[in-house]
């Protein structure tokens, strides 16, 4: 039986239940108005969908060292890694060189 969050209409109260698939349009009670309601599902794996449009692939051991296009306090634009972990010029670096 799936854990499923609930929320009152009645009084806004979110509460967690655990219920069979067939039960969980049924009256509950909730536990801070106390009323027997039909309670709201909040978020249930049928309306949650992902989607993974673009996936981002390092282009050198140096990008992955701090990700793609690390730019703000701390970091370098002359350097030859602009990060905050890595901002050497790439002459003697084991990384860069």
């Amino acid at each position: 039986m799936p854990l499923y969050d609930m929320r009152c209409p009645s009084c806004g109260g979110i509460f967690e239940k655990l219920l069979a698939v067939s039960m969980r349009d049924n009256v509950l009670d909730c536990p801070y108005c106390e009323q027997r309601v039909a309670p709201e599902t909040m978020i249930t794996a049928r309306n949650v969908q992902l989607n993974i449009t673009e996936r981002w692939r390092p282009q050198s051991q140096a990008e992955q060292l701090t990700g793609a296009g690390v730019q703000g306090p701390g970091t370098r634009a002359e350097a030859g890694r602009a990060s905050v972990l890595h901002v050497c010029k790439g002459g003697n670096c084991s990384l860069c060189g």
